[in-house]
């Protein structure tokens, strides 16, 4: 239920990505479950929190085949919340992901994949007051996405095209003004100009398209983003990727203030010893607002996660994040949010994971009304089949 952010940096495609070429054929099920206490379920002001502790169990499911030098696979993630005392709270999430790898040549290789969510929305990333909401925004979506990549990841020269459609469907506290069809395309060069460093440059376009109802206005807006940076793994120690350019969200109505500006993201792996892993995200990015015909905002965010061994079987890990809204929209209000997250993890056996964890999450604003904090205690267990 809790998406940190760290979690809102990493964009669908790379993660589609990612998990698709590290998957091997054969079937792979995982269910983690918690038991969580929550002293502000609904990330309201102090006068209106309400506590609750829950129950989340959710599995994922993968099936994956390879036929010659051609990868498919099937992922179902879900996620069931049954809350002790607020039972409209309960949610049931469902993604399903269907996705074909097919090398086509030496030189040529494509990807397609297609998505379908059924999902709640965590109040904790989003720039609205949640007074008076008794349940979670809920949404579906719908996504087809390709891709076409010239050259190999080891080449000196890679180009890699994406195309997307996305089709999203808000069902509940009025946030149905937000429905939208969304069409992507990026363009992505790298340069290999060391072993194990690459230079990259790409563009992406984003088209949005809203149908709102009578009385709300009409948020249709273009999203451009222009980014050069710098691939790299200069040992087995550190690798991650850089990237720096120039952002503009521009709204179809004159009376929506276009947003624009520095555009950069930084995903970071460090490993300073055989125990130790750390990581560091950085982001500036315009956000969709959900605030009523307000349009979008500027959300920078910065993160550090760290997993250090104690022994071969647990973990202590914990994570710290800062980010800052700027609603130029609303008297140029600005929210600040901050998370501190601490726990360990155990392997009882080499498929059972116990943890325990405690979060603090609060939002500080220069509007009084738009504040909150809430503090939590997480009991997890994991469990992996293959």
């Amino acid at each position: 239920m809790k998406k940190t952010l760290l979690s809102t940096l990493i964009a669908g495609l790379c993660i589609a990505s990612q998990t698709t070429h590290a998957q091997q054929a054969g079937f792979l099920a995982e269910v983690d479950s918690r038991l969580t206490y929550e002293d502000n379920i609904l990330r309201a002001s102090d006068a209106n929190a309400e506590s609750d502790t829950s129950l989340v169990v959710a599995p994922e499911l993968t099936l994956a085949g390879i036929v010659g030098k051609q990868r498919f696979s099937a992922t179902y993630q879900g996620e069931y919340a049954k809350y002790f005392d607020n039972s409209e709270v309960d949610y049931t999430d469902h993604d399903i992901r269907l996705r074909a790898d097919f090398d086509h040549s030496p030189r040529l290789a494509s990807s397609f994949n297609v998505q379908y969510k059924d999902k709640h929305e965590d109040f904790g990333e989003l720039d609205n007051i949640f007074d008076g909401f008794t349940e979670f925004n809920l949404y579906t979506e719908k996504q087809v996405n390709g891709e076409l990549t010239y050259g190999r990841q080891d080449s000196f020269g890679q180009l890699v095209l994406r195309l997307g459609k996305t089709d999203r469907e808000y069902e509940n506290n009025g946030q149905e003004f937000r429905s939208y069809d969304r069409d992507l395309a990026s363009l992505a060069f790298y340069y290999r100009i060391a072993p194990r460093t690459r230079l990259l440059a790409e563009v992406i376009h984003q088209d949005f398209s809203f149908n709102p109802e009578l009385g709300f206005l009409d948020l249709d807006n273009k999203y451009l983003v222009y980014q050069a940076g710098v691939e790299w793994a200069l040992t087995n120690q550190l690798e991650g990727t850089v990237k720096v350019g120039y952002q503009d969200r521009d709204f179809r109505l004159d009376n929506l203030r276009d947003v624009d500006g520095l555009s950069y993201e930084a995903d970071l792996e460090w490993k300073p010893n055989t125990f130790t892993e750390i990581g560091l995200v950085a982001r500036r990015e315009s956000i969709d607002s959900s605030i009523e015909s307000a349009g979008g905002f500027l959300r920078t965010t910065y993160g550090i996660n760290v997993s250090h061994g104690l022994t071969e079987l647990t973990k202590l890990k914990g994570s710290i994040g800062y980010s800052k809204d700027e609603l130029v929209f609303i008297d140029n209000r600005e929210d600040e949010r901050r998370f501190i997250e601490a726990g360990i993890t155990h392997n009882l056996l080499y498929w059972v994971e116990l943890g325990v964890n405690v979060r603090h999450d609060n939002r500080d604003s220069t509007q009084v009304s738009a504040e909150y904090e809430v503090n939590s205690v997480n009991l997890t267990a994991k469990l992996s089949f293959d």
